[in-house]
């Protein structure tokens, strides 16, 4: 297996396969169905190891930082020596930390090793990233990235409903059992299915630079930093509902931990119908306008759900229905950020990925762990983050689209 692909970068005129998509769809899943499958589990864990509520949030948080943290080693890592076995070595990581997870009885040993857990999984987020860059271009990134979102969906659609199932019969240990069968699927993939896709340009640049010359080139760079920023705050806004999502479902609307997934799993769907509509509409829609005008109505239905959590119109409809449409984004807003930017630089693309992954769960871990320190109330916690998230997301997208209508960029 050789280290460098020889086909020219970004083809456009490839097609990726369905072996490619499917190999691709599942290490994005990775990070979120080891996210999704064990919040129904959240309370019975924090309870069984004597930690708090806010103890129990933590563990959600160091996982978010360690998912960003990880991925400043494994972009530039991917760009030097390849992509496969960057991703034989995460996989591997993952299954010993998950181990761990399974046989901890400290909260404080759970949030470490969820930290450890998470910088095994945040392999995938780099490698499905830089693997759909390295072959394709932007358009066409796209679009295969709306096709990803929609596997990524899977996690929250069905990871939740299965963990409550396994947390009512079961218990909360056997969650991190799954995740170890799941790990073992993700490690022995990589090992027969993932061929190298680094081209001889990305080889060519990581030998020529240092990971962090290569860091500096690439912050440098408005505009990646903006698409960067923008994909982060609307990932953010996700993760501050899905901090919120056990306290707030299961603590105050009193829905059962085995219903608890289907509720959750309405917003997966919100974001999985969106990115197939994002894939139609990029047959003859720029990715841009349509990112842009995606983040405008996901802050509109922002301070809508704040609005409602504040005076308690409409109950729990008052906050689930707003928040749908702000879940939902991530179909147009997210897709089309990670391809703008990364077609800002290809010859960086593994450095390019690890930078919004970083960006995109440090801003999770911040916006995660923020929501229990902001309010007793759960639901004013997360319309409170989600505002400030959403707004902040509209910023680059509006005055570039602004930029290019006056001709300026």
């Amino acid at each position: 297996m050789t280290q460098t692909a020889s086909r020219p970068a970004a083809a456009a005129a490839d097609h990726a396969s369905m072996a490619f998509l499917v190999l691709a769809g599942a290490l994005t899943t990775f990070p979120p169905v080891t996210t999704d499958i064990y919040l129904p589990a959240l309370p019975e864990l924090t309870r069984a190891l004597h930690g708090t509520t806010v103890q129990g949030q933590q563990t959600l948080a160091a996982y978010f930082l360690g998912l960003g943290t990880g991925q400043l080693f494994y972009g530039p890592w991917a760009d030097r020596v390849g992509r496969r076995p960057v991703m034989l070595v995460g996989a591997a990581l993952y299954l010993l930390a998950t181990l761990g997870c399974w046989l901890t009885t400290s909260i404080d040993a759970m949030i470490g090793l969820r930290f450890l857990q998470a910088i095994g999984a945040c392999s995938g987020v780099v490698i499905s990233s830089a693997i759909v860059r390295d072959r394709f271009g932007h358009q066409e990134s796209a679009r295969i990235f709306s096709i990803l979102m929609t596997a990524r969906g899977f996690g929250p659609l069905i990871a939740p409903v299965v963990g409550g199932a396994i947390v009512t019969f079961l218990g909360w240990r056997a969650i991190f059992a799954a995740l170890g069968v799941f790990g073992a699927c993700i490690l022995l993939a990589v090992l027969l299915g993932l061929k190298e896709t680094r081209t001889a340009a990305v080889a060519e640049r990581a030998k020529l630079e240092s990971p962090l010359r290569a860091y500096l080139e690439v912050v440098r760079n408005p505009t990646i930093l903006g698409y960067v920023f923008t994909n982060g705050l609307n990932f953010a806004g996700m993760f501050a509902w899905i901090a919120a999502a056990p306290y707030l479902i299961i603590g105050v609307y009193k829905v059962a931990p085995l219903w608890f997934g289907w509720i959750f799993g309405i917003n997966a769907a919100g974001f999985m119908v969106a990115s197939q509509i994002n894939r139609r509409l990029l047959r003859r829609l720029p990715a841009d306008r349509l990112m842009t005008w995606a983040a405008v109505g996901a802050a509109l239905a922002a301070l809508v759900l704040l609005a409602d959590a504040l005076t308690g119109l409409g109950g729990p409809f008052g906050v689930m229905v707003p928040l749908f449409f702000v879940v939902s984004s991530l179909g147009f807003v997210a897709t089309n950020a990670m391809a703008g930017g990364l077609a800002v630089d290809p010859a960086r693309a593994g450095t390019v990925s690890a930078l919004f992954g970083t960006a995109q769960f440090a801003l999770a871990g911040l916006t995660s762990g923020a929501v229990g320190f902001i309010s007793h109330r759960p639901e004013i916690s997360m319309a409170t983050a989600i505002a400030v998230c959403a707004l902040g997301a509209t910023v680059f997208p509006v005055s570039r689209l602004a930029g290019l209508a006056r001709g300026r960029i």
